[in-house]
């Protein structure tokens, strides 16, 4: 029969120890299990904003601020100085290359004019009268009536008035040209801007404003800038669009609405170093005037079109060590991190080409309350959630 060992054995202390040693980490496991129950029990789902993934045809654009300015611009001037005495044309009308629009008094002219044909007549009498005693004294030379000597000084004058005559004749026509310029013509067809001086005014080539300013608005330009990563993207689409060209859609500020369609023309050939952007150039018909110089516009650029592609929100798509990745949100109402592949941006959309599918729900707003499993609630209305500050960088949506 096997005997047991003392109560005050070292071995039966040992024993005891181990027993208690394992009922209090029994005892302390159950207790956290517990307080972690009772903890995310009592945790409120967190508010987020939700959007559906789309699924379908998407263009693929590029869009850039711009202004818009004439197709071509030219300043009405003086060619010539005097009093402007008529007005002939009424601001904001459209005019004709050629038009009259103003004139000059030309009477200062005309009499220079009278005063440089009577000098011409003059000059041609002398001309003719050497040239006469030319013709008189050379025959005489041979008779010894007249000297060589003589001759020849009648040969240089009628070359000298002859040299007179043709500078005077020089001299008339500039004068005609100069009177020509008192009538002040439209140098380009289009719209006609604010007359920038009155009538009775005196007027000069060097006066800086001119008297207004003439813009072709049909067709019409919009300068606009993309960034310079954007460049050959645009190139590529433009060899694939051939002489078709990629169309770009004017858009106004703040409704978005398209106000005309045209073609891209020419991409600037230097970046600016200060914003690293580049500018581009595209050309509108405006048949019916929605585009104005100097208007503020955005401009979108057509580069392709995607037969079938997954589109989220921008604000969806999250950035960590890990990569790119989006917050979705299941049928059981439970946050997920999602890495994605994210192709070009589209707008306020961005093209997700790989780790969605259509119908999916995103969070949009409210990533930084996140956890994986957490609870969520769908804000009605996509109303942003109040910001979350938290401490715990787990917290923060930046999980790998």
């Amino acid at each position: 029969m096997a005997t047991l060992p003392s109560i005050d054995s070292p071995k039966t202390r040992l024993l005891a120890g181990c027993l208690l040693t394992g009922a209090s980490l029994i005892l302390a496991g159950c207790a956290g299990k517990d307080a972690a129950d009772k903890e995310g029990a009592g945790r409120a789902p967190a508010p987020v904003a939700l959007a559906a993934a789309l699924a379908g045809p998407q263009s693929l654009t590029l869009s850039g601020l711009g202004h818009v300015q004439g197709f071509d611009t030219a300043s009405v001037r003086a060619q010539t100085s005097g009093k402007l005495i008529a007005i002939n044309f009424t601001e904001g009308q459209t005019v004709h290359i050629g038009q009259a629009l103003a004139r000059i008094d030309p009477r200062p002219l005309q009499a220079t004019l009278a005063q440089d044909e009577a000098t011409l007549a003059r000059d041609r009498a002398a001309q003719a009268n050497a040239v006469d005693s030319l013709a008189r004294s050379a025959p005489l030379v041979a008779q010894g009536l007249a000297s060589a000597q003589q001759v020849e000084g009648y040969r240089s004058q009628a070359a000298q008035f002859a040299a007179t005559v043709a500078g005077d004749r020089a001299a008339i026509e500039r004068d005609r040209l100069t009177l020509a310029y008192t009538m002040i013509r439209a140098p380009i067809s289009g719209v006609i801007g604010v007359r920038q001086i009155d009538a009775g005014n005196l007027v000069s080539p060097t006066d800086a404003n001119g008297i207004a300013v003439i813009a072709q608005v049909q067709p019409i330009t919009v300068l606009f800038t993309l960034p310079q990563s954007a460049i050959i993207d645009v190139r590529a689409a433009m060899a694939k669009a051939g002489t078709t060209g990629l169309a770009v859609d004017a858009l106004a500020q703040g409704s978005g609405r398209v106000l005309d369609r045209g073609r891209l023309t020419v991409i600037d050939n230097r970046i600016d170093d200060a914003s690293g952007t580049v500018t581009l150039k595209a050309v509108f018909p405006n048949a019916v005037r929605m585009l104005w110089p100097g208007e503020l516009i955005t401009a979108r650029v057509t580069l392709g079109q995607l037969a079938s592609a997954i589109t989220v929100p921008a604000s969806a798509l999250q950035s960590g060590p890990g990569g790119a990745y989006v917050w979705i949100v299941g049928n059981d109402g439970r946050a997920a991190m999602r890495p994605v592949t994210s192709g070009p941006r589209v707008g306020d959309r961005v093209v997700i080409t790989h780790g969605l599918r259509g119908g999916e729900r995103v969070v949009t707003d409210g990533q930084f309350g996140l956890t994986p499993g957490a609870p969520v609630t769908a804000l009605q209305g996509g109303s942003p959630p109040r910001p979350l500050k938290m401490d715990d960088p787990e917290r923060l949506g930046l999980q790998s």
